[in-house]
């Protein structure tokens, strides 16, 4: 669950660790600038538009007799869904299908959230402790309580928000109120298990809160066996810049068993500054539904985050994997490539 005020998001994109040092521009190797070039070509095709109470529905809700939930903009669905699937591929994971009918039920959850005007803390998942309204079936009320336990974020504007938002604030887990580390909704949306997703949304009947639901939880994923045996955040390979900032927990989410917490190191391979990583936490078995049997967060501590550097992360003994930074909305430019001699 994501609370989070929106004219601050993009400043957080942007965050850096302070240095006052000299920053060094690395260039890319001729694969390294193939993956970024293909990134960001899927990035600059993601819908920027910004949705507001009137623009975000095809049919407004009905908090009354009789009780609608609404219907949301087609292209809100498919824009979110876009960048759901973009956040997949950067850690080459199969896109997430969507279908109609976990839209609806994903919006019965958020017009449910809507109709309490369900406070910002975890009693939302699930709709623990509110009192159906009357106007709301047992059969939706039932179905919102299920979709509920899914991914749901809060958000406050004034001037509305984009579809992008929303998912990228889940992704990047800055502000998760689940606990220092949790990466619950990351888990969901970069699970190894799921197939589909479905999108809901809604603004509170006497507040400005824009409920937002991922409805990824279905027993039949649950049951799938993981189509990948490790997913690392930053991801291996390149991974865009704009997706870490000074709150931002990375991630090891694997199908092997690990106890304790390992030592984790993070070697900037440009500057050869190596540091310890902090706030080292095991999570054990808690996103087992989304495919991982340990998941072990952690912060880059003292590490200077510099775009274009590369980096090598050591898990203990566990695991090891390098990354260089890039900026998904620029465009790489061919000086930033290496040219090997002839």
């Amino acid at each position: 669950m994501k609370k989070h005020n929106l004219l601050f998001l993009f400043a957080l994109t942007f965050l850096l660790v302070p240095t006052n040092t000299p920053v060094m521009a690395a260039k890319y190797s001729a694969s390294e600038a193939k993956k970024v070039r293909t990134f960001q070509k899927s990035y600059h095709r993601l819908s920027q538009k910004n949705y507001d109470r009137i623009s975000l529905f095809a049919m407004q809700p009905n908090f009354g007799i009789p009780f609608s939930a609404g219907v949301l903009d087609p292209d809100y669905i498919k824009t979110s869904m876009a960048y759901v699937n973009y956040y997949r591929s950067l850690v080459g994971l199969p896109d997430d299908a969507n279908y109609a009918n976990d839209n609806v039920n994903a919006q019965l959850g958020a017009a449910a959230l809507a109709s309490v005007n369900a406070e910002q803390n975890l009693r939302a998942h699930g709709l623990q402790g509110y009192v159906k309204p009357g106007y709301i079936s047992d059969t939706d009320w039932d179905t919102a309580e299920n979709t509920t336990l899914g991914n749901i974020n809060f958000s406050e504007s004034t001037s509305g928000t984009t579809a992008g938002e929303i998912v990228t604030d889940l992704i990047r887990e800055d502000n998760n109120i689940a606990g220092n580390g949790n990466i619950g909704h990351r888990g969901m949306i970069l699970s190894t298990r799921a197939t589909r997703m479905g999108i809901g949304a809604a603004y509170g009947t006497e507040n400005n809160v824009l409920y937002s639901v991922e409805h990824g939880l279905f027993a039949d994923d649950i049951l799938r066996q993981p189509v990948k045996s490790r997913i690392v955040y930053p991801a291996a390979g390149v991974f865009p810049y704009e997706l870490v900032g000074g709150k931002t927990p990375w991630s090891y989410s694997t199908t092997e068993r690990i106890s304790g917490q390992p030592k984790i190191y993070i070697t900037d391979l440009t500057t050869k500054k190596k540091r310890q990583a902090t706030q080292v936490r095991n999570f054990g078995t808690t996103f087992y539904g989304d495919g991982y049997t340990t998941t072990i967060t952690y912060r880059p501590g003292k590490t200077k985050l510099i775009n274009t550097h590369k980096y090598r992360v050591q898990i203990g003994k566990h695991y090891s994997y390098s990354f260089r930074f890039f900026r998904q909305n620029s465009t790489l430019k061919n000086k930033q490539i290496v040219k090997h001699r002839k």
